[in-house]
This record gives structure tokens, C-alpha cells and sequence, in this order.
């Protein structure tokens, strides 16, 4: 009780301090030097100094220049040396998750490019984070591991406003390509003991403040094998500017989203985006130049590569005010095609085991049928936890043909073991994509230990493509009830996962279905391995439309692992010439194409009606007072929202009111906390949580434990509690799922008023050849910038069925599925996939199958009479 009063005192002091201090203090993420420039000292700013967060691509910047770093009022464990001076930041790419950690434990990885002479500079790694206000920084910390190496840790303590801390990271332990990044969080709450409570936990990494930090003359990328070191911007992405020549021939384009595309898989950049115009400036990023020497000579400055005579590759090295810019040329228009060739030839990847491993499983491990996978492979930890809620999750990228269907059981063979003494509420419970899958109570008493405890996902919850599985334990304790929080930083172990654990997939059925945007998004099917040269429909060549164009075609791409050689025409393909992707402005497209297209044209040209001639700026430059950018750069950290889409005004409005004392702020996502109170928090430092000597064998010492602590196991009443727990959290789990049913169904209807962009598929013939993919929006400048929203991986993960409509003032997609979606043949329909396919069916049309049980009965009955009547001898 007396964590609850001094909680509610010391939120009460934040309301009453003046208003002046609060617009410094709470409106600002950070100020402009920690934004973009990262000075030596951090000063309350003046509101007028604030710079938004927005894209690269939209606005000019320079780089990120850190000077030094301030000194924490406690030293973490590991404290960090001042940084050097005049540093660039190299930030993260954007991944699924995010740069959230939620929970009382969570970690993300990241496969992170140096080249050679990166690697041999000494380096720092700088993490910018702002927490949840109930996360108590004296059992809390974040950790930063490369290479499988702890570099660090630090209390976490940033409620009120970001905070940065700077790690040395030792000679030798990047080395030159892929290395794993990897920051954990270990967090415990306040003053609240539940399970609950734990999801009210969360640290937010600020990208604009994170990343590598690198000496100010590191000269960069300067040869080809090396394109995975090119720097991402302040959100993740990495900008592609192409620079095209004036009314630039579909010809020049397609060679543009080729070389795109190569750039792209080169580094395992996930959120590639690409917009036309002149050579950009600033050093996140590229500029792509495709073309002839002698196309080229007006765009470029090629003296310095000397006489082009052949196929050429190369990249001009960036110069301040200059990105680096990626030249594919030479003396003929065949040469270009030949270079383009030679750029896509990706060599073998380079790095660190863990770096090599990371990238592997980048956005996610490709596995298929009859296969299984280490979760260390994935990226998964072993783990001893000593808190109530654990969390891992790994992602799993199924083939795109793959059959989603209760036809079999994928197996997750679980490590580990779990402690004496929990609560009959422990369980382990495992998720696909938020969709609880299969749990298992955890009944013993006495605790267990055990190597191969197999629990069965149904192939049903996996989908083709990219796939998120989520494993949970709750592991409550009686004493939790007394809630001492202090008792959290010499907590016992309560759990222990171990990186053995290993995921196995049956044979699974493969044939495809359309139209199914999830596939397309998250798999590039039918795009990628066409057979033939797949088409992309662009009636309007306007630089915004190819710039959307691109990074669509970019991320397709990325998510089928290779690229994809679009042919661009200007007229409607017929029937049979290839899977068509059609990208444009509305107004572009002839009205009966959209109707044969299934696409809701006159209902989205009522809705869009006003924009489709209004001003035709990018949201992202339009100006916003200096109050309205300190409330969206809380809001992108606060709610992990994607930086590429955009906050409206009546939501900052909303955030300004709540966050100045006013109005309450606009609810939170589910499973969120609210948290607009920012009381301030001790900087007490907290030792890291020690491990067991490595050589021990993590099961054999819990297996000692349990001996020594064991005891025999329940009563009668004990067991019948038990059951009755269990029946309650199984009657809540179905309650849940009915709830969540109406819920999405409600969320599936299509809302054409607030969609920023729209996506459609269909199939007009039999074939994946006559697949149809649509994806338009009100105008050109709203195209471009609503498919930057839709490629970030938080976004394209939720497009699924016959149309998306992606609302971008919420990062939201509604979507509607197809009424009769069609199989297509990918394979040769083999006597064990029809098999499968048949069993899938049946699954999925429980009425069909027993239907033809009962005739099947019938039959069989009726058949058994007809004999018994006419065999033997009659008796009269």
C-alpha cells in the first residue's frame, strides 16, 4: 500500500509543476541536438527549436553529429567513456517488431554491416530509450549484448523524457559484415505484483538516438561488397533516391527497380524506400544511377571513374552534403543490362557466426515442410528468469504456397524447466501472431525439468509468408500476493528456457490460393519465380507514382528473398501474359478496368473526393507548430508507432491537452498502458543478474535444485482447485475468442473515408498468370507517401485478404477477405500433396466432411445388408 500512495504523491508533484517547465520537461522526446545533431549538452530547449521525426526521404537533413554524451547521475554497471568528438550516428533498421521491448523481459536483434575498416576503429554503440513511468529502475535494466558478448548494461530509469547512454565496445569483437546486435530489457514493476501488471511494462528504443557510432572521417561505403554498411535513416528505412532522367522510358525504370531491388537484399534492409527526383543530399541512404555513360553525363560526374568501355558497378564514396550514390552503367544500352546482371550476382555473406546467424533469420528464418530448426538459430537466448511473465519470440517465414489447414501438427520440442512452489495458475502458453495456439499447465508442485516436451501447434494458425510465434510462461508464486517489490531484485529463479528448444514442421500441403494479400505481402507471390516476366501496369510514369511504384516492388522483393524483374506497361496486359501489378494515382485508371478489378471505385471516389484535386504536399511537409512536433515525437515513442505514417491533428491536439494537464490522452493500443503522468524515478544502479558458470549444464543444476527443494505433490484438493482453475481459464479463453471475433469482424469493415491508400487483388482466370494486384490512392504525392507508411514491417504484416485499405493517421489496415478464393497449382500434384491438400479441405469444411462420413456410413451400412441378405442359406 504504501508503494501506491507514494506512486500517487509523486504523480501529483509532475501535475503541479508549472506549465513552463512541463512544455520542456514533458512535451519534449528529446531536444533537436539529441534529434538529429546529439551535442555535448543537453540543455531544456526552447519549444521553437523542436524538428519533427519524419522520414529522410521527405526532408534534407544533415547527419546525426554527437560531440559527447552527458554522465548519468548513477554509473551503470558497465559505464561508458565520453564519445569522440564529432561522431556520425549509423542507426538501426527497422524491423516486426519495432523498437519496443515489452514485458518483464524482452530483446531484439539486429544483423548490423561494418566493413573492414570499421572494424578495425574503435567504436561505440549509443542507445537513446524512454520507459514506461511503472518500471522501477532499481530491478530494472537494459543490456546490450554484440556478437553474443555482454558489452554493458544500465539501470532503466528514462520516464520522463529520453535518455541516452553510450557503450565502448572492445577491438575484436565486430568484425568486418554481419555482426548481432542484440538490446535486452529486464524490467519489474513498481508497485504491482500481477500478472497483469506486466504488461504495463515497456522500454522504447529511440531510433533517431540509436545506433553505431562511428569516427566523423569514416569514409563509409566504398565498393560493392560493402552495401550493407550503407546508413539507414532516422526511422529504419533506408532511402533510395533514383535519379532519372527528365520524361524517363519505362526501359530506364525497369533497370532502376532491378538495381533497387539488389541494394536492398545486399544489407537485409527490410525497409527499403525509394522516391525520384535530383541526387539527394545528407548521408543516410543512397543515390542510384542507371543508365548509359553517356545518359548519364548530365546527372552525374563520372571523370573520376575514368574511360567507360564496359560493364560497370561501382559506388562514389558520399562527400559532405552528398550521399553516397551507386553508378550501374556503360557504353551501350546491353552493357547496362550486363552490369545490372553482375549487380544482382550477390556473393556470399560475410561476418560473425552470430552476425551470419542474425541475418539468416532477417525479417525471418525460411523454413518448409519435413524441417526443424534450433530456436538458437532464430535468435533465442537461454534464459533463467526470475520474474512472473517470460516472453521469447522468433519469426518463421512459410512458403508462400504453403496450405494453412488443421491437417497436422507443427512441433515445438520445449527445454527447460520450471521451479518448486508455483502458483496452479503457471502455464506455458504459446501464440502464432497474437492468436493463442496451445498452452500447458505447468501441475507439478515440485517443479520439473525436462529436454524434449513436445507441444503440438496446428498447421492451421501459421499462414504463408511471414509468421510471429510467441512463447509465454506465467509462472505466479503464492508470495506474489504479498507484492513486495524490493523482493524483486533478489528474486529466486523461477523459470528456465533453453535455447535447445527446437521447432519442427510435418509435410505440409502445397498448393496456393488467391487472392490473398498476405501471401503477396509477405511472400511476393505469384510475383516472385513467375515463369515469364511478371508485369507492372502504370499508366501515369509521374515521379511520385514510380517512386510508390519501387517500394512496393522493393519490399516484394525483400519478402520473397530475391528479386523480381518487372516488365512496366502502359496498357492493360491481356488474359494469361503474366501476374500484374497496377500502381497509380485513382484518376489514372479507366473506371471499367477498376470495376472488372473488383475495386470499389465509385465508393472510394465518393470518400476521396476532395483530395483527389486538393493540395497535393506530403503530409510530412506540411508545418506543424513546435507544440504539435514535441507531441508526435512522444506520441511515435509512446504508442511504437510507425515513424513513416503520420499522427493527425486532433490526436496532438489530444496528446498536447492530456500531456499539459487537460484532457485525458486518447486510450492506448490493447495491452498497453496508459501513461501520460511522468513522476520522477530514484537512479539507484542495479547489478546484472548473474548466470551459473557457463561449463554447468543449466538442466542438471536445476534438476539439483529440485531434488533439494522438492516435496510430494498435490492432495486430492489440491488437484481438484486445479481442475477447477483450469476449467475457468478455459471458459475466459473461449469467452475471448467470441470477443475477438465480433471485434475483427468489426475492424474488417472497410472504412474508405480515413483510408490514406488502397490495395486490391483478384484473379480473372485460372492461373497464377492472371493474378491481379491493384494498390492506388488519391493522388500521386499520397501514393508515394502511403506506401512508405505500408512497407514498414508493422504495417505490411496486416494486409491479408481480397482489399486492404491502409488509414495512415493510425497505422491501421482494415481489411475484407475473398468470398471464393481460388486454388492455384504450383507443383505437380504428387499422390502425398493431394493427400494433404484433400485432408486441409476437409478441415476447413467441417459440414462437407461429415456429410460424407454419414454417406459414407450409409453406404457401408446398406452394402453389409445387401450381402448378409444374399449369402447363406435361406431358412424356410
Amino acid at each position: 500500500m504504501q508503494f501506491r500512495v507514494l506512486a500517487a504523491l509523486l504523480a501529483a508533484t509532475t501535475a503541479l509543476t508549472p506549465a513552463a517547465a512541463s512544455a520542456q520537461a514533458i512535451f519534449t522526446t528529446a531536444p533537436q541536438e539529441q534529434l538529429f545533431h546529439l551535442q555535448v549538452e543537453r540543455p531544456q530547449p526552447a519549444a521553437t527549436r523542436l524538428q519533427p521525426i519524419i522520414p529522410a526521404r521527405f526532408a534534407a537533413r544533415e547527419p546525426s553529429r554527437i560531440a559527447a554524451v552527458e554522465t548519468p547521475a548513477a554509473a551503470p554497471v558497465a559505464p561508458p567513456r565520453p564519445i569522440v568528438a564529432g561522431a556520425m550516428l549509423r542507426h538501426l533498421t527497422n524491423n516486426i517488431q519495432g523498437y519496443r521491448l515489452a514485458g518483464e523481459i524482452g530483446s531484439s536483434e539486429w544483423p548490423i554491416y561494418v566493413t573492414e575498416a570499421q572494424a578495425s576503429r574503435r567504436l561505440q554503440f549509443r542507445i537513446g530509450y524512454l520507459a514506461a513511468v511503472s518500471v522501477m529502475p532499481e530491478a530494472s535494466a537494459l543490456t546490450l549484448t554484440i556478437n553474443d558478448q555482454t558489452i554493458g548494461d544500465t539501470p532503466i530509469r528514462a520516464v520522463q523524457e529520453v535518455e541516452t547512454i553510450v557503450f565502448d565496445i572492445p577491438p575484436g569483437v565486430m568484425r568486418p559484415g554481419f555482426n548481432s546486435v542484440r538490446i535486452a530489457t529486464s524490467q519489474r514493476h513498481r508497485v504491482d505484483c500481477s500478472l497483469e501488471a506486466t504488461y504495463e511494462l515497456w522500454t522504447q528504443i529511440d531510433p533517431t538516438e540509436t545506433g553505431l557510432v562511428l569516427p566523423e572521417d569514416d569514409p563509409g561505403v566504398v565498393s560493392l561488397s560493402d552495401l550493407g554498411a550503407l546508413p539507414p535513416d532516422e526511422q529504419g528505412a533506408l532511402p533510395i533516391r533514383a535519379v532519372l532522367g527528365a520524361n524517363a522510358k519505362p526501359l530506364e525504370i525497369e533497370r532502376m527497380l532491378r538495381a533497387a531491388q539488389a541494394i536492398s537484399l545486399a544489407g537485409r534492409f527490410e525497409q527499403p524506400v525509394v522516391d525520384a527526383g535530383p541526387a539527394a543530399g545528407g548521408r543516410y541512404g543512397v543515390n542510384l544511377f542507371v543508365g548509359a555513360a553517356a545518359e548519364l553525363a548530365g546527372r552525374v560526374d563520372l571523370s573520376r571513374a575514368g574511360p567507360i568501355d564496359e560493364p560497370r558497378a561501382f559506388v562514389l564514396p558520399a562527400a559532405p552534403g552528398r550521399r553516397a550514390g551507386i553508378v550501374v552503367t556503360g557504353a551501350t544500352s546491353a552493357e547496362v543490362d550486363e552490369a545490372i546482371r553482375r549487380l544482382l550476382v550477390s556473393a556470399a555473406p560475410k561476418g560473425s557466426p552470430q552476425g551470419l546467424r542474425a541475418s539468416a533469420a532477417f525479417p525471418g528464418y525460411r523454413l518448409d515442410g519435413g524441417r526443424k530448426v534450433k530456436l538458437r538459430d532464430l535468435g533465442v537466448a537461454s534464459e533463467e528468469f526470475t520474474g512472473r511473465l517470460y516472453r521469447a519470440a522468433f519469426n518463421i517465414v512459410m512458403p508462400p504456397d504453403f496450405y494453412a489447414a488443421d491437417y497436422g501438427n507443427a512441433l515445438l520440442r520445449l527445454a527447460g524447466g520450471y521451479a518448486a512452489g508455483l502458483d496452479s495458475n503457471a502455464q506455458i502458453v504459446v501464440k502464432v501472431d497474437e492468436r493463442t495456439a496451445v498452452s500447458l499447465n505447468l501441475l507439478k508442485a515440485s517443479g520439473d525439468v525436462f529436454r524434449d516436451n513436445p507441444l503440438p501447434l496446428p498447421l492451421g494458425f501459421l499462414k504463408p509468408g511471414l509468421n510471429r510465434i510467441e512463447i509465454e510462461a506465467h509462472v505466479p508464486t503464492r508470495q506474489d500476493a504479498d507484492c513486495d517489490p524490493l523482493a524483486a531484485m533478489r528474486a529466486a529463479k523461477r523459470f528456465l528456457f533453453l535455447d535447445e528448444t527446437e521447432i519442427e514442421l510435418p509435410p505440409i500441403a502445397r498448393i496456393a490460393q488467391m487472392p490473398d494479400l498476405a501471401v503477396t505481402a509477405s511472400g511476393g507471390f505469384p510475383y516472385a519465380g513467375a515463369k515469364g516476366r511478371p508485369k507492372l501496369y502504370m499508366p501515369s510514369l509521374d515521379s511520385d507514382a514510380v517512386g510508390a511504384a519501387a517500394t512496393i516492388v522493393a519490399h516484394f522483393a525483400i519478402a520473397a528473398g530475391k528479386p523480381i524483374d518487372f516488365e512496366i506497361v502502359d496498357t492493360p496486359p491481356g488474359e494469361g501474359q503474366g501476374p500484374t501489378l497496377a500502381v497509380a494515382p485513382l484518376d489514372s485508371f479507366d473506371a471499367a478496368l477498376l470495376q472488372r478489378l473488383d475495386m470499389p471505385a465509385d465508393t472510394l471516389r465518393e470518400a476521396w473526393g476532395p483530395h483527389l484535386t486538393a493540395d497535393r504536399r506530403k503530409a510530412s511537409e506540411k508545418r506543424l507548430s513546435p507544440l504539435e512536433i514535441a507531441a508526435r515525437n512522444r506520441f511515435v515513442l509512446q504508442r511504437n508507432f510507425p515513424m513513416a505514417c503520420y499522427a493527425p491533428r486532433n490526436m496532438l491536439d489530444k496528446t498536447i491537452t492530456a500531456q499539459s494537464g487537460g484532457a485525458s490522452a486518447p486510450p492506448p493500443p490493447s495491452g498497453e498502458a496508459e501513461r501520460v503522468d511522468f513522476a520522477p524515478v530514484g537512479t539507484t544502479p542495479v547489478g546484472r543478474l548473474e548466470r551459473p558458470d557457463g561449463e554447468r549444464d543449466l538442466l542438471e543444476a536445476w534438476r539439483d535444485d529440485l531434488r533439494r527443494e522438492g516435496h510430494w505433490g498435490y492432495g486430492v484438493v489440491e488437484r481438484l482447485r486445479v481442475a477447477g482453475v483450469w476449467s475457468a481459464a478455459r471458459v475466459a479463453d473461449a469467452a475471448q475468442w467470441l470477443r475477438a471475433g465480433f471485434e475483427a469482424e468489426a475492424a474488417d469493415r472497410v472504412a474508405p473515408q480515413r483510408a490514406s491508400l488502397a490495395m486490391s487483388q483478384t484473379i480473372l482466370g485460372d492461373t497464377a498468370k492472371d493474378v491481379w494486384t491493384i494498390v492506388t490512392a488519391p493522388n500521386a504525392a499520397t501514393l508515394a507517401e502511403a506506401s512508405a507508411c505500408l512497407v514498414d514491417p508493422r504495417v505490411s504484416r496486416r494486409v491479408q485478404g481480397q482489399l486492404a485499405m491502409l488509414d495512415m493517421t493510425d497505422a491501421a489496415v482494415a481489411a475484407s477477405g475473398a468470398d471464393s478464393p481460388r486454388f492455384i497449382v504450383t507443383r505437380p500434384l504428387s499422390f502425398g500433396n493431394l493427400r494433404l491438400i484433400a485432408a486441409g479441405w476437409m478441415s476447413l469444411h467441417p459440414g462437407v466432411y461429415v456429410g460424407l462420413a454419414i454417406l459414407v456410413a450409409a453406404l457401408f451400412a446398406a452394402s453389409t445388408r445387401w450381402l448378409t441378405r444374399n449369402i447363406g442359406r435361406s431358412s424356410r
